[in-house]
Formats: structure tokens, C-alpha cells, sequence
């Protein structure tokens, strides 16, 4: 893989050299953080309704989407995931996983920062609909709600922690988050998916976001919505996809200024 390109930005001499080489620099996350991971399409778009996997397609599984996946999955305690997300994907949720090509030198950031050889996996699920076959579930924590544990299939019980966060029908993310904490999990890293990422904003308690913006319209919303992308009313994922290629980038402030050239014949 090429490594990435600093545009700007701080650049600590915080991580293994093949890592910073790859990254363009150093990582700079505070000791105690919660931070997300995502990737989008030019036009704003996360996720696509029941379609499985989804933030794949959009990213068209990237290697440079895949490493920085890797590399904040190496430096987190903890990855929390919602169960849609658990079921979508098929795991783990290590380091190794995102970015085999990488694993040695994330073992040894890890190492380098005494954190454990993988970070553990946290699996929201209000309704406890987990399913017993996913692997990633042993060794898990799951949080659920006092309906939900009910729900749960005794096998999960078995092979995974499960803590009951209030009586209510839902979950909020303050209280996820402080669950978490109590676990004594600092670098607390979230891949959502959009539901949970919906309750953690709301709850206010996400620190930082990374976003990958993936060179792809995807296309949807409704026309005249209160919300809705560039493109309302046309899908182009997953069988249309229209190809961007990035021109160039600039930056005043906090806004970057981005141009693309799209579709087939956009490639230089």
C-alpha cells in the first residue's frame, strides 16, 4: 500500500515506524477518547438500507480505508459495535483483521502502549436478537436491556459477558459509554452502526470522528425531504455506482474544499 499523504495536521512520534510511515505521521489521541470510524460516499451516504455490509461497498474496501481501520482498532481498548452491525459483518473486530499485512507492527504498538493483544469487542443489542454462531461473540461484552437479556440464547450467555443497563425499552449512549468506562476501557472506539452512532451523538459523548470520504456517489433521499443527499430520488449503489477521482483538496480552517472528476471517464 502507498502510504497516505499529510495534508495537515499534528504529527507526533507516537507510533512504530511502519505505522507512521504508512499514516503519515503519528496518531495523537488522547489517553481517554471516544472515537468513531466510518466511511462515506462523496454525497454523505454510511450506510444503504438492507444491504448488508454496506459501508464495504461504499468504500470499495479500500487498502488505505482498511489500514487506518487497523490502526485505530490497535490503539482502542475497546470497539463498540451495535448487533445490526454484528450481524452484517462476520469479525473479528481486531487490528489484525482490517489490515493483515500490518498485524506484526500493530501487536507491537499495542505492546508498545501495554494494552492487551486485541481490544475487546462491545456489542449493543436492546432486544438481545443475537445470533449464537458469530464467533466474535465469545469473550464479548454485550449490553442489553432487562428485556433484552431475556431474549438472549443461553449459548451467548455462556460464552459472553452480559451487564443489563437499566429497565427501560432502549439504551441511551451516555449510559453505554459509562458502562464502558466503569469496565476501565480509556480509548473507547465505535463503528456503529448508524443507530448507535445516533444515540451516541445525541448523548454528546463522542470526542473525535474519522471519516473516510470514499470516491463514489451513492445517490438516495427524497426529493424535497428535510434531509437528503446531492442526488434525491436516484440510488446509484449498489448497481449504478458513479466513479469520482479526487482533483484536489484545499483547506480554509476546518472546511476542505474537495473536487472530483466523475464518472467512467473521470480516471487520469
Amino acid at each position: 500500500m502507498d502510504p497516505l499523504e499529510s495534508l495537515f495536521g499534528a504529527a507526533p512520534d507516537d507510533l512504530p515506524a511502519p505505522l507512521a510511515h504508512l499514516y503519515g505521521g503519528g496518531l495523537d489521541l488522547p489517553r481517554s477518547v471516544v472515537f468513531a470510524n466510518f466511511v462515506s460516499s462523496i454525497d454523505g451516504i454510511a450506510a444503504l438500507h438492507e444491504r448488508p455490509a454496506s459501508s464495504s461497498l461504499i468504500s470499495g474496501r479500500d487498502e488505505g480505508d482498511r489500514f487506518v481501520m487497523g490502526l485505530l482498532r490497535a490503539a482502542a481498548d475497546v470497539v463498540l459495535i451495535g448487533a445490526g452491525t454484528l450481524r452484517d459483518h462476520h469479525g473479528p473486530w481486531t487490528a489484525a483483521a482490517a489490515f493483515p499485512d500490518c498485524a506484526d507492527a500493530f501487536e507491537a504498538f499495542r505492546a508498545l502502549e501495554t494494552r492487551t493483544p486485541a481490544p475487546r469487542l462491545a456489542v449493543v443489542s436492546a432486544s438481545g436478537d443475537l445470533d449464537e454462531a458469530r464467533p466474535a461473540l465469545e469473550g464479548a461484552l454485550v449490553l442489553t436491556t432487562a428485556r433484552g437479556k431475556a431474549a438472549i440464547p443461553e449459548r451467548v450467555s455462556a460464552i459472553a459477558e452480559v451487564e443489563v443497563l437499566g429497565d427501560g425499552g432502549g439504551l441511551g449512549g451516555g449510559d453505554v459509554i459509562l458502562s464502558l468506562r466503569e469496565h476501565g476501557f480509556e480509548r473507547i472506539l465505535t463503528e456503529g452502526g448508524p443507530r448507535l452512532m445516533a444515540e451516541l451523538f445525541r448523548a454528546g459523548v463522542v470526542d473525535e470522528l474519522f471519516l473516510s470520504v470514499s470516491p463514489v456517489l451513492a445517490g438516495g433521499g427524497e426529493l424535497g425531504a428535510e434531509h437528503a443527499t446531492i442526488a434525491p430520488e436516484v440510488a446509484f449503489l449498489p448497481d449504478e455506482p458513479v466513479p469520482g477521482v479526487l482533483r484536489s483538496a484545499r483547506r480554509r480552517g476546518s472546511f476542505l474544499f474537495l473536487r472530483y472528476g466523475l464518472g467512467d471517464g473521470a480516471a487520469v
